[in-house]
C-alpha cells in the first residue's frame, strides 16, 4: 500500500459478494477511530467477469506492465458506517490502535 503503517495498526478485509449494499458498523474502541479504505469493485458492465477495476471509485490501471501504481486510501471519518457496494471488497486499516497480537 502506499503508507506505511506502524507496528499495532491491523487491516480488516470485508467481501461482498451479494447484489445489494451492506453496512457494517464497527464497535467499541474501533468505532472511535478513522478509518484508511481501500475499496475494490469491478468497472463496467460485466461485473465480477471485468477485467478492470476501480479503487475508491477511481480506475486502478498498472503504470507499465510490471508496476502497481500508488494505493491511495480514502479516509473515513471515526463513527462513519462502512458501506460495501455489491460485488465488491475492501481492506479497511486503522492505524495506531496498539493491538497487542500487531506489536510483535
Amino acid at each position: 500500500m502506499s503508507q506505511s503503517y506502524t507496528r499495532g495498526s491491523i487491516t480488516i478485509f470485508i467481501s461482498n459478494l451479494h447484489r445489494s449494499r451492506k453496512k457494517i458498523k464497527l464497535a467499541g474502541s474501533l468505532r472511535n477511530r478513522t478509518v484508511q479504505q481501500y475499496l475494490l469493485q469491478p468497472l463496467g458492465p460485466e461485473g465480477l467477469h471485468s477485467r478492470s477495476m476501480l479503487l475508491n471509485g477511481e480506475p486502478l490501471q498498472l503504470k507499465d506492465d510490471e508496476s502497481l501504481p500508488e494505493l491511495r486510501p480514502r479516509t473515513l471519518r471515526a463513527g462513519r458506517t462502512i458501506a460495501m457496494p455489491p460485488t465488491s471488497i475492501g481492506f479497511y486499516v486503522i492505524k495506531n490502535i496498539n493491538a497487542h497480537a500487531c506489536r510483535r
